[in-house]
């Protein structure tokens, strides 16, 4: 009994000595070093403005009219501006332009008579396509934290497109009653938002 013990006391302490022996050889030769330049992390300039170039749209006892004659409505006018300069900017801003149904006064309107049009009149000026509402694809990327605050419903997209630092865009949005509607559109009504959400 005696002589086990010896043994088990002259294994677990040759093991201590190992292990000492091992952590003092790599404290020694581990090798720590410190970064003497600061790591530098510049941010980009991240602004787009919004400005409006006329008031809202109001069809007030409108009736189903054709493209051409929408042609003559009174538009909704609104400027983008990258308002970066190159020389706090290097990458574009994304945006995507959106009309948005509101929850506190949800359109009785069909969206497949309500049609729109988008057209760009600056930098250059482009006629858009007479689309309806309903054909309009449905933003699904928008946060509900922002649905909320707005008061949003549903967000249709109208356009996408990308600001260098300085550059500015200009739209014309038009909306009407497309002429197939019928007398069931009567006492309808339609209210909706424009809405502008940029990104990196």
């Amino acid at each position: 009994m005696r002589s086990g013990y010896k043994i088990a006391l002259g294994i677990l302490t040759i093991m201590i000595l190992v292990t000492i022996t091992i952590g003092t050889s790599y404290s020694y030769y581990s090798i720590a070093s410190t970064q003497e330049n600061p790591n530098i992390l510049n941010a980009t300039c991240f602004d787009i403005s919004f400005n409006e170039g006329s008031s809202s749209i109001n069809l007030g006892a409108t009736y189903p009219m054709s493209d051409d004659r929408a042609n003559s409505l009174s538009p909704y006018t609104f400027t983008l501006t990258n308002t970066c300069t190159t020389e706090n900017a290097t990458d574009p801003v994304n945006y995507v332009v959106t009309l948005n149904t509101l929850t506190a006064n949800m359109p009785t309107l069909p969206l497949n008579v309500l049609k729109y049009r988008l057209d760009t009149t600056s930098p250059t000026s482009t006629m858009g396509t007479s689309t309806l509402l309903s054909n309009a694809t449905v933003y699904n990327d928008l946060s509900e934290t922002i649905k909320t605050r707005e008061g949003i419903n549903t967000s249709y997209q109208l356009i996408t497109g990308t600001l260098n630092p300085g550059d500015s865009v200009t739209y014309n949005l038009r909306l009407w009653i497309d002429e197939t509607a019928t007398t069931d559109i009567e006492n309808t009504t339609f209210t909706g938002r424009v809405l502008v959400y940029s990104y990196m």
